[in-house]
């Protein structure tokens, strides 16, 4: 009887370690597919947190934009290969700069500032033959609002400071301007405004 009992003892065993074998590893696909869900659903928190928000692009007729210097309306029309962007088109139409904040477009405004601007503004606006642009004083108090600065850059200014109509696309101004503001918040930040120009 002992004999007919152990190979049954044994199968049992087996049964029991197999049964635990596939029991683990079912457990071990469990915790792989739940760790993985934790896992993206933290990236995409992460993602989140880092991604502006977005603003909801308007198009429709454009605001009146005015020169600084004579207060005739600027002729917003496109330059020569110039296509109007949608966030060109949403500033037209509200006078908000859909750029200020996001960080992507503010590297892409200091490249175009660099190559543009900072031959009469510094390098990093801090005033050279132009005006300091990111401090607590403007020239212009109408440059205070991204609309304001706007018509200062594309209808010009006195001195040298030319319209940039023509020159540069309203989308390049947008850019110019989201770096500009930012740029002018890292130096109220570390204490202080640039020193004038």
């Amino acid at each position: 009887m002992k004999e007919s009992q152990q190979p049954q003892s044994r199968r049992l065993k087996q049964q029991l370690a197999m049964a635990l074998g596939v029991s683990s590893l079912v457990m071990a696909a469990f915790l792989t597919v739940a760790c993985a869900k934790d896992e993206s659903a933290a990236n995409a928190d992460g993602a989140a947190k880092q991604a502006p928000a977005q603003l909801a692009l308007k198009d429709g007729p454009a605001i009146e934009f005015r020169g600084t210097l004579s207060g005739d309306v600027l002729d917003l029309a496109p330059m020569e290969g110039e296509t109007f962007t949608p966030e060109a088109k949403h500033f037209m139409a509200t006078g908000e700069n859909p750029y200020k904040g996001n960080d992507a477009e503010i590297k892409k405004g200091y490249t175009i500032f660099s190559t543009a601007c900072s031959g009469c503004h510094g390098h990093l606006a801090e005033g050279k033959l132009g005006p300091a642009l990111a401090d607590d004083y403007w020239t212009y108090p109408k440059n205070e609002t991204d609309k304001g600065i706007f018509e200062t850059i594309y209808g010009g200014a006195a001195g040298m400071m030319g319209p940039q109509q023509g020159r540069m696309t309203v989308d390049e101004i947008l850019h110019v301007i989201a770096w500009i503001r930012h740029q002018a918040e890292e130096n109220l930040k570390n204490g202080g405004a640039a020193p004038h120009g």
